[in-house]
This record gives structure tokens, C-alpha cells and sequence, in this order.
């Protein structure tokens, strides 16, 4: 089979046929490669799109608080959760010196609430120490 010339108008001829040829190719290449893209994607846009989980949503207060007993975390989340009820949402931080434990006091409770809610925890008896967490200045 002969080759086409390629100034003359087979030439031309024969490269616009590779050109629509790879053209088409590519083309749904690249409408597959979207579409796959898109998949992997849309998950991951709803993911981010999603409402905040307890550990997202920032505190309205930080407690300190400590047990009569010396207790886990998670014995003191319950504690505080049980003595407040529904009305404060709270979420442990971490446990400090000498047996206290830092409570962050979340939504639904307002920070006009928190002042009712310590005098809460403090009658409850559960605890021996109920403060604000917060900076203290020298004057």
C-alpha cells in the first residue's frame, strides 16, 4: 500500500482522519475519566456538607470539675450529663491535675444558662469542685 504524501491533499486527508480518530478516543476518555472523577467526588462533597458532629461545635463554656471520687472520664461525662440532663449538651476534654477534669458545655445551653447550670452541678454533691475555667489576672 502506497503512503500518502504528506504536503499533498492525501496528506492532509490522512492526518485530519487521525485527528477526528484521537479526537473521539479522547474524547470519551475524557468523559469517563469526568464521570469517575464526579463519583469519587460527590461523597466527598456531602461529607463536608454534613451538620457538625459533637466534637465540631464550639463550646459555650468550659467547667472544671472534679468527682468526690476519683474517677475516668467517662464516669465523669456521665456524671455531669446526668446531674444537667437535656438541657446543656456537654462534651469531655480531658482529665487535669489532681483528679479534676476539664467539661466543655455546648449547645443547646446558652452562656446566660451556664451560671444555673454550675450552681447545679455544685448541689448536686457529685462534686467537690465546680468552677468556670477561665484566666485569672493579677492585679
Amino acid at each position: 500500500m502506497r503512503r500518502p504524501d504528506e504536503s499533498g491533499v492525501e496528506g492532509v486527508m490522512a492526518r485530519c482522519a487521525t485527528i477526528i480518530f484521537c479526537g473521539g478516543a479522547l474524547t470519551v476518555l475524557i468523559r469517563r475519566l469526568r464521570s469517575m472523577l464526579l463519583s469519587l467526588a460527590l461523597p466527598l462533597l456531602a461529607a463536608c456538607a454534613a451538620v457538625p458532629s459533637g466534637a465540631d461545635v464550639a463550646p459555650v463554656a468550659a467547667i472544671i470539675v472534679k468527682p468526690q471520687q476519683p474517677a475516668e472520664g467517662d464516669a465523669v461525662l456521665r456524671a455531669v450529663q446526668a446531674t444537667l440532663g437535656r438541657g446543656a449538651g456537654v462534651r469531655y476534654v480531658r482529665p487535669l491535675a489532681g483528679d479534676a477534669h476539664l467539661i466543655h458545655v455546648t449547645a443547646p445551653a446558652t452562656r446566660e444558662q451556664v451560671p444555673g447550670l454550675l450552681e447545679r452541678l455544685r448541689s448536686s454533691g457529685a462534686f467537690q469542685y465546680v468552677e468556670l475555667d477561665s484566666m485569672m489576672k493579677i492585679q
